[in-house]
């Protein structure tokens, strides 16, 4: 039973962490995954008014 909640702890601080790490990333890419998405739907548009 000791083993089991050692276990649990060490999943639920292994799933913070992992939390903080993709909310870094995220911080960090989402400039420039909008800023790509935003040059692909211009594109798009530019080849609909050709």
């Amino acid at each position: 039973m000791i083993q089991k909640k050692g276990a649990t702890m060490a999943r639920e601080e292994a799933l913070k962490i992992g939390k903080v790490i993709a909310d870094n990333w995220w911080a960090n890419s989402r400039p420039i995954i909008l800023s790509k998405q935003h040059i692909e739907k211009q594109k798009a548009w530019q080849q609909i008014k050709k």
